[in-house]
């Protein structure tokens, strides 16, 4: 018999936990599949089928049933490839395995061993000390940070607090702290890049994001903390771990700090976790150091990918400019680089790019917006090769299709010596007419006035006839003044009427 009553079985978590959007098809395919349901369908329609067979073993009482299900849904690691997940239901007397979960969650002083700990995320260890609930129950959800280049996680100190759904009260969780509980605090004073954090994560699977509940606030010793819960507009991910070092005191060494968060209208977002950890920081210089040691985009694999296009005939390719400013900080670039998944030629500079990585993680390319984690930033050879043989006052170069690049000024200097340069929209642009009748493109423009002119033709009025010109008149650019017509004055306006001799009156002798 089971030590899990047929009466306690609740699907909505899970549901809940189905329905965030976490698990990928692949996943809900290979489920739908150990339940015998249909594998075609959107994602939608194998999320319904999925949590219509969960409520079906929940209203069934049939308890094998729902935890193979709740199980397959929490850890799908577990489902093979091929075959059936046979599923081992837990007994009255629990097994080896959950004792020491068990034993390990409800002592959190017990010391994890740093080398343990990878970069940015918990290890082994400490998934297995978060496998527990407040009243010590085991649970099956294991938590794991993403990976953040700007810290690794030393040591949690005290227990992972759940913060359960509250669609209308307010709930205040605390964690309380003293030098002498946790030894690892008397080498913050000593070692400034220890500090320590407080992480929120929210219900998921897999590696999670920062996140605090949307309408939360952090206290310590009574005083709150003043920073940023919520990360950037629609950006998730963005949120960093709170601070509280300089909020902690360290004597006496038997103080206790309480370090207490409240929070509430969590409905919606489902359930969070709360955590307090020892954190070692990873200054920017060693994170741009690492680049420069890390991968490289060869100067030859650029050019190749130019000519690549250059050869493609359904693309004409033409020269375009590179700029050497940074988009981020608008200064030259030290250190050019970019994602490797990036297939455009403009870089910018790492430290600038990680700078502002580290005030508000997106991990986004600021030229093209594509994701650009850490993990895939890379040295250009081919701009740091310009910008070795530039000199600090250059900002842009021109790129040949070949991939050949050449100062961008270069060829405005070259017109300029040659006495020509390009017409631009301050320069005045002169339309004359050449009176011809076999030119059928009378109106000439040249350069150096702003109005429309043409040359002096001797003509009367109307009632004159018009006196021959030569024709092909010459242009120059030196014109008297009465050659100039003004277009601005009304086309309606009268112009004066021309004179007439009087007639000679007929006289009689």
């Amino acid at each position: 018999m089971t030590s899990i009553d047929a009466a306690n079985l609740n699907p909505e978590p899970v549901a809940r936990l189905l329905k965030n959007g976490r698990i990928v098809n692949r996943i809900l395919a290979s489920i739908c599949g150990q339940e015998n349901l249909s594998k075609i369908g959107v994602k939608a329609e194998l999320q319904n089928r999925i949590i219509d067979k969960l409520f079906q073993h929940a209203a069934n009482n049939d308890v094998p049933k729902f935890e193979r299900l709740k199980t397959m849904i929490e850890n799908p690691s577990i489902i093979p490839s091929s075959g059936q997940y046979l599923h081992v239901a837990k007994t009255g007397s629990p097994s080896i395995a959950t004792k020491n979960n068990m034993n390990t969650a409800t002592n959190p002083s017990l010391p994890l061993n740093p080398g343990n700990l990878r970069p940015g995320h918990f290890n082994d260890v400490m998934r297995e000390r978060n496998r527990f609930r407040t009243h010590g129950s085991p649970d099956h959800i294991a938590l794991q940070l993403k990976n953040s280049p700007y810290y690794t996680i030393v040591e949690q100190l005290g227990s992972t607090v759940i913060f359960e759904v509250m669609a209308t009260h307010r709930y205040t969780a605390k964690i309380p702290i003293s030098v002498s509980q946790y030894p690892i605090l008397n080498r913050l004073a000593q070692e400034p890049d220890l500090r320590v954090m407080v992480f929120g994560v929210s219900e998921g699977y897999g590696p999670q994001d920062v996140a605090f509940p949307h309408q939360s606030e952090l206290r310590v010793n009574g005083g709150e903390i003043k920073a940023n819960l919520r990360g950037l507009k629609n950006r998730p991910g963005s949120t960093r771990p709170v601070d509280i070092t300089d909020s902690i005191r360290f004597h006496p060494s038997s103080y206790v700090n309480n370090i207490e968060m409240t929070y509430a209208l969590t409905n919606k977002a489902g359930k969070f976790y709360l955590l307090l950890c020892v954190i070692q920081m990873i200054p920017v210089p060693k994170l741009v150091q690492s680049l420069v040691n890390g991968q490289k985009i060869t100067e030859k694999s650029v050019v190749a990918d130019m000519l690549a296009k250059a050869r493609d005939t359904d693309i004409i390719a033409t020269a375009s400019v590179l700029s050497l400013k940074c988009p981020l900080s608008t200064r030259r670039i030290d250190l050019p680089c970019r994602s490797t998944s990036c297939r455009h030629t403009q870089c910018f500079d790492a430290t600038s790019y990680l700078q502002l990585q580290e005030q508000g993680p997106t991990w986004s390319c600021p030229i093209c917006n594509n994701p650009a984690p850490f993990e895939s930033l890379a040295v250009d050879e081919y701009v740091k090769n310009i910008l070795q043989k530039t000199s600090k006052s250059v900002e842009q170069v021109t790129i040949q299709p070949d991939g050949k690049w050449e100062l961008h000024d270069s060829k405005e200097t070259s017109l300029r010596i040659k006495g020509t340069s390009k017409s631009s929209d301050g320069e005045l642009v002169d339309i004359t007419l050449a009176v011809d009748s076999k030119d059928p493109f009378p109106w000439k423009i040249t350069e150096g006035y702003s109005r429309i002119s043409r040359p002096i033709v001797a003509e009367s009025c109307r009632e004159i006839g018009p006196v021959s010109t030569p024709t092909g008149i010459t242009t120059s650019l030196k014109r008297p003044i009465a050659t100039v017509i003004d277009l601005t004055s009304s086309g309606d306006e009268d112009e004066d009427p021309c004179r007439r001799e009087p007639k000679r009156q007929c006289t009689s002798s």
